[in-house]
């Protein structure tokens, strides 16, 4: 090879980079190994005009060579197969060509298959064989499988044998299917009670009785308890605290976990802060936030869940009172 193509040839393999590049360098003949490692080894540098013009010429060349595609089903294919094997790959393309596109019973996603099956387990063979043809296998699957078992070879072989059905038929069975599942795909897009749910119950409730409430819960289970005693003031109902509060609770915390905490806070909150500080501690503050660039989302939430256990300790001492609610916390005179 002359040595200008060497060195195309090397700049392509170090901009594929060394896994990579050195997957195509074991395919290649030893002598040419040789010279393409010799003027890699020499080589420093590369610009980023070099490259790309490298890279262009590879792809006009490649496009341009009868037989190879950059895309496309056998593209997709022995890319899957190099990474999952024969099956898997054979797997997870049909998924993506044969059933990306299909819209039918959709909604079924939101259901679990046991609940699925036994509202089509009286149904038609025929009629579960066009259900489960119109889902993805992943769904369909565990669905036949908690079919009866007399039930399920005759589905499968219909579905096997099923011809494209017409689509006012197929509209049909899936308009009486949605009907009959709908208070279970409301019940899967509507959440009711856990540990949230009741401490927003216990916000709205007297300090003195909601304690009591949670003592009940240590007895029968502590963690749950602690749990929703955790979710009843949380760092954004810092917002709803009396100013007088908001000075107490600055007291007790450091700067730089306050300048953590305010990071991943909302305007509000910070407007809500700052207003309750010196204009020289907040121009300090204010200059640690910028300058300290991206932060951990874990670090600014671990600084917001230590103020707001300062926040409790504070009304635990009877220093503030969150009052009814966690809410509208004011000095207790």
């Amino acid at each position: 090879m002359k040595e200008a193509s060497i060195r195309k040839a090397a700049v392509f393999l170090m901009s594929l980079g060394p896994e990579v590049g050195g997957m195509v360098m074991s395919k290649l003949p030893e002598d040419i190994v040789e010279e393409i490692t010799n003027i890699i080894a020499k080589t420093g540098h590369v610009n980023y005009e070099e490259k790309r013009s490298v890279l262009g010429e590879f792809m006009n060349i490649s496009s341009m060579i009868s037989g190879i595609a950059f895309g496309g089903e056998e593209t997709a294919k022995q890319i899957l197969e190099a990474g999952f094997g024969t099956r898997m790959a054979n797997s997870l393309l049909s998924r993506v060509t044969s059933y990306s596109e299909i819209k039918s019973f959709e909604h079924l996603k939101n259901v679990d298959s046991l609940t699925i099956a036994n509202y089509i387990k009286n149904e038609h063979p025929q009629t579960i064989a066009v259900v489960l043809a119109h889902m993805d296998p992943r769904n369909s699957g565990p669905i036949l499988e908690l079919l009866p078992a007399d039930l399920q070879g005759q589905v499968a072989h219909r579905m096997a044998i099923l011809e494209t059905p017409n689509q006012e038929t197929l509209r049909a069975v899936e308009g009486v299917l949605a009907s009959q599942l709908q208070g279970e795909v409301a019940a899967k897009d509507s959440k009711f009670g856990g540990k949230k749910q009741v401490a927003e119950v216990l916000n709205e409730i007297e300090r003195e009785t909601w304690q009591e409430i949670l003592d009940e819960m240590r007895e029968i289970d502590d963690e749950v308890a602690n749990e929703v005693n955790n979710l009843m003031f949380v760092f954004e109902d810092i917002i709803m605290l009396s100013d007088a509060s908001i000075q107490e609770v600055l007291k007790e915390i450091d700067g730089k976990e306050l300048t953590f905490a305010l990071k991943g806070a909302t305007d509000e909150i910070q407007e809500k802060i700052f207003g309750n500080m010196s204009k020289r501690a907040t121009e300090g503050i204010r200059e640690d936030m910028e300058y300290m660039g991206p932060v951990k989302l874990s670090e600014v939430e671990e600084a917001q869940q230590r103020i707001v256990e300062v926040i409790r300790s504070l009304e635990e001492a009877g220093t503030i009172s969150l009052g009814k609610g966690g809410k509208d916390a004011e000095m207790v005179t």
